[in-house]
């Protein structure tokens, strides 16, 4: 198994070498791939957006509960090296 992975890798080594390949590569790059993947991106952003936006109420309510429940206080306190811990 090891001189078939050797040999395959030795033969990638050689074809991306080679100028044509290179070309080719580049080619299929600019005229196929990089409009499929911004076609993706526009169509994944409005669903990014959104979870940017659950992101950021999760965060928030995670800040209101601490602030009002002394218990989760006291824990983020002992967390942060600023109290004894809580009972």
């Amino acid at each position: 198994m090891t001189l078939l992975r050797r040999a395959i890798w030795m033969a990638a080594k050689r074809a991306a070498a080679d100028p044509r390949v290179q070309a080719k590569a580049s080619e299929v790059m600019r005229d196929e791939v990089v409009p499929r993947v911004r076609t993706a991106v526009d169509l994944a952003r409005p669903e990014i957006e959104r979870a940017r936006q659950n992101v950021r109420q999760a965060g928030r309510n995670v800040k209101k509960s601490i602030a009002e429940k002394s218990s989760l206080r006291d824990a983020k306190d002992f967390l942060s090296g600023f109290k004894k811990p809580p009972k």
